[in-house]
């Protein structure tokens, strides 16, 4: 996936959770992009708040968001009910954007221009242009009901800017036996046989239930992120 095909889906989404560092805490507050390149994806803050000065001190920010923010309904009887959506995750590094080079942008990308308007407006802001250059992205699209397709999840990750990341999913090591316990109690129709069987990382889930139906302890946790 291109940066550009990633930031269809975040601007679908519109605002997001931006979460930094702050001593021994994480701090989050809601916040949105501002347009994108070959570069990275742009946002904006006052330099002086704590967002800015976290991000200047760091380097880093953590982005999450889902297109439905219905995402969570309930039925009659009130059981909880989740409608299809996608959620997006980034975890990647920032960096300061001069405020010349964002009016500079903005004359061949209208989606800078607001950006560009507020450096005028606020001049606070003029130092707190970022771009996150460098990320590693989840998008987990579910459909639990299977109402567009087959099976629940859809899963993919990839990255930019030169950031590495593990695969997504349980991991089926060479001890498995074949017995296709595993494959049984899965409900999202991500484990395939095979010698050993193995776990389609763009439908797993994690949830677990092939870790406790293995009879031989051949199923591992996944990798963190």
């Amino acid at each position: 996936m291109e940066i550009k095909e990633l930031y269809k889906l975040i601007d679908n989404i519109g605002v997001l959770v931006f979460s930094t560092i702050s001593g021994d805490e994480v701090h989050s507050r809601i916040a949105h992009f501002n347009g994108c390149d070959e570069e990275g994806i742009y946002f904006r803050t006052m330099a002086n708040k704590p967002f800015g000065r976290q991000l200047i001190k760091t380097g880093k920010v953590t982005v999450c968001g889902i297109s439905d923010s219905k995402c969570l309904g309930h039925e009659e009887d009130g059981t909880p009910s989740f409608p299809p959506s996608y959620s997006v995750r980034i975890i990647g590094e920032v960096k300061k954007v001069a405020p010349e080079i964002i009016k500079e942008k903005a004359k061949t990308n209208k989606d800078f221009l607001s950006a560009a308007n507020d450096i005028d407006k606020y001049p606070a802001m003029a130092e707190g242009n970022f771009v996150l250059y460098k990320a590693k992205v989840e998008i987990f699209d579910v459909d639990f009901d299977c109402i567009n397709r087959d099976h629940k999840l859809l899963r993919k990750r990839f990255s930019f800017g030169g950031a590495e990341f593990n695969p997504a999913g349980i991991r089926i090591t060479d001890d498995c036996i074949g017995c296709g316990k595993c494959k049984k109690v899965c409900t999202f129709k991500a484990i395939e046989e095979g010698t050993p069987y193995r776990v389609r990382e763009d439908r797993c889930d994690d949830c677990g239930s092939c870790m406790l139906a293995c009879p031989v302890n051949a199923i591992k946790e996944s990798l963190i992120f």
